[in-house]
């Protein structure tokens, strides 16, 4: 048996093939049926509804897929490898520089950090008025406010760095 974590639009799905064509898609089992068109395009049977698959391999791990007229950029990898991804992930947001940007143009309404205050991943750093809504953003890594580049009432601009954490 064989699993893996498919992503596809930002969406995981965890894919076990159990063989003699049946597959388990999130807890569900499926009855399915492959056909081999070419070196790149399939047949895929669900059921009683065929999909017409065409597949581009864009790098180690991402595909393009081409289903029945609709694209999807997915990226297959082991349970193995989807785990050190994520840990990678968390790992390099932990322990390195983050510039906040500022994700629309808004007015910086409050500091709830400042300079040289400790900061963990998620924790809340401040408040950006943005379309007449507040927006708290909170800290893309944990570590030490190091440069704060705007004051409380002044305007940002997109992506605009507002402070770094190191």
């Amino acid at each position: 048996m064989s699993e893996y974590v498919v992503s596809i639009n930002q969406r995981k799905y965890s894919i076990q093939l159990l063989g003699n064509n049946e597959i388990i898609v999130n807890s569900k089992k499926i009855n399915v049926h492959v056909s081999k068109v070419s070196d790149y395009s399939f047949l895929f049977h669900l059921g009683n509804k065929v999909f017409e698959i065409t597949t581009n391999k864009i790098d180690q791990n991402r595909f393009g897929l081409l289903i029945d007229g609709w694209y999807y950029d997915t990226i297959v990898r082991t349970t193995l490898q989807e785990t050190v991804n994520e840990l990678q992930q968390i790992k390099s947001k932990t322990k390195h520089h983050s510039d906040v940007k500022a994700p629309m143009p808004g007015l910086l309404l409050k500091l709830i950090k400042q300079i040289g205050d400790e900061v963990k991943l998620g924790e809340p750093i401040l408040l950006l008025e943005a379309m007449k809504m507040e927006n708290e953003l909170r800290s893309p890594s944990s570590g030490r406010i190091k440069n704060i580049f705007y004051k409380e009432g002044q305007s940002v601009e997109k992506d605009s760095i507002i402070l770094t954490i190191e």
